[in-house]
């Protein structure tokens, strides 16, 4: 790919080379290798250093990545011989290394503004006594307990950095790391890792229990970018031409000129969006509590249903265990046939004082469309808001309508009968919104002291006619 514009990229050995365990073959040849990619393809043009001052404010700018080559060791610590070139920046080691003007914030910095990480193999053998940095990286080094051939496996085969392997799993003869805190799928974007059923798993030294053996992920630091692969220890990995084609990949990642989507593994797995967790695990009512006869799982969807043989004579609900909630948005689809149903929340189970099994505010909806989009407290405050209404309650509980969101006959219209809904529920500090199918129905601002704060999250199935209601992709944000 052409760069956007000229790229200057750092190589950095480690400048305790002599103490390297890859100092006679991975290190040399993988610089060798670095450089030629660069200068052959114009991508970028390569700056080979051992030396720390590289990272120094004024220095650190003129690059637009780093490759920490197998670059292993405390190497961010300057040493004595180091301090007589940074004497201007002071004599004690502590403060030129983690000080508020130190190498480790230059560094921190330089990424978060936008500068880009490549990192080979033992590279998360740096630096082990400063935890940013791992974190910045994605993992901590846990051992190697295979030196042979492996299988790989495209964890995503389209993804833009795995367009060298052209969809297709590999074998592999290398060195290979399993990895520990702070690596996480919830973190990074992990684009290979082991496949544990076409290799050896009975070696020693596995410590992992989950069979997550990830081997090259990618993740967004602030404004910067980080791409870690774990191969890079024997010498036949740096004339690969599959190899250097993926690492040539990553480094126009890290440099700006290839975009690829760097969304956590985990979030992707989901389909969940950033900071959504799911409240349906999509087989069981694993979460919820409801009556069994009224409440269960049809097809992967939560079904409440009545029938002629199978009445409720008072409101039922399916309510949600996982405590009581306060401010958060809820987002799920929805489908109705017959009857009236809604989404419970801030609400109180059963007393003396209130006899319905559930008493708080709903985001209402229903088969004829006259409480779609209404929000209500039955037996307390009754109608807060009508479908098309911005309504302000006052500290004293009067109500207002302050303004309109839209026709409510024109809202009701971008409802499908019978079919799949989106219905959104936000609630933050007073402020309620009900968005359906992308579009607000109501609006309230509530300044009443007695109104509900916090409370149970149910789904209610409505007494009278028999009717069936589904709901699906349940997820929840909390603020």
């Amino acid at each position: 790919m052409t760069p956007k514009k000229h790229r200057r990229v750092l190589i950095w050995n480690t400048p305790f080379m002599e103490k390297s365990p890859h100092k006679g073959y991975s290190i040399p040849q993988a610089e060798y290798a670095m450089k030629l990619l660069g200068e052959k393809t114009g991508a970028f043009e390569p700056v080979v250093s051992d030396d720390v001052v590289m990272y120094l404010p004024e220095n650190l700018k003129r690059f637009d990545a780093i490759i920490m080559n197998n670059s292993n060791g405390p190497w961010i610590r300057p040493t004595d011989e180091d301090m007589e070139k940074l004497k201007e920046y002071g004599t004690d080691i502590d403060a030129v290394e983690s000080g508020p003007d130190g190498l480790r914030r230059s560094l921190l910095e330089w990424v978060s503004n936008g500068g880009g990480i490549v990192a080979y193999h033992h590279a998360v053998g740096g630096n082990t006594h400063w935890p940013q940095f791992l974190e910045m990286l994605g993992a901590a080094y846990w051992g190697h307990p295979w030196h042979e051939e492996v299988g790989v496996k495209l964890d995503e085969p389209g993804h833009p950095l795995l367009a060298a392997f052209e969809g297709k799993n590999f074998r592999l003869t290398e060195e290979i790391f399993q990895f520990r805190d702070p690596y996480s799928r919830k973190k990074l974007r992990v684009l290979l890792s082991l496949d544990t059923e076409t290799t050896n798993m009975t070696v020693p030294w596995i410590h992992r229990k989950d069979n997550d053996f990830a081997l090259a992920w990618v993740r967004q630091y602030g404004k910067g970018r980080v791409f870690y692969c774990a191969f890079g220890h024997r010498s036949e990995i740096w004339w690969n031409p599959t190899i250097l084609r993926f690492y040539l990949d990553g480094i126009q990642f890290a440099t700006g000129d290839l975009p690829a989507d760097t969304t956590p593994s985990a979030e992707v797995a989901t389909g969940l969006e950033p900071g959504f967790r799911s409240l349906f695990n999509g087989k069981d009512l694993s979460g919820w509590k409801g009556n069994p006869r009224i409440w269960t799982v049809r097809d992967g969807v939560i079904t409440g249903q009545t029938t002629p043989d199978n009445r409720v004579s008072e409101n039922n609900f399916l309510i949600w265990t996982g405590g009581d909630l306060e401010d958060f948005e809820l987002r799920l689809k929805f489908r109705i046939e017959g009857g009236n149903s809604g989404i419970y929340f801030h609400s109180k189970e059963r007393t003396d004082m209130h006899p319905e099994a559930l008493v708080g505010p709903q985001a209402n909806f229903s088969a004829d469309g006259r409480w779609t989009g209404v929000v209500m407290e039955y037996t307390l405050r009754n109608i807060l808001a009508e479908r098309g209404q911005k309504v302000r309650i006052d500290k004293t509980g009067r109500k207002e309508v302050v303004g309109s969101v839209g026709d409510p006959t024109g809202l009701l219209k971008l409802v499908k009968p019978e079919q799949w809904n989106d219905y959104t529920v936000i609630t933050d500090k007073g402020h309620t919104v009900l968005n359906i199918n992308g579009v607000v129905f109501c609006e309230i601002e509530d300044n009443d002291p007695k109104r509900p704060r916090t409370g149970k999250l149910a789904l209610q199935v409505h007494q009278g006619l028999p009717m069936l209601v589904q709901f699906k992709d349940i997820r929840l944000r909390q603020f």
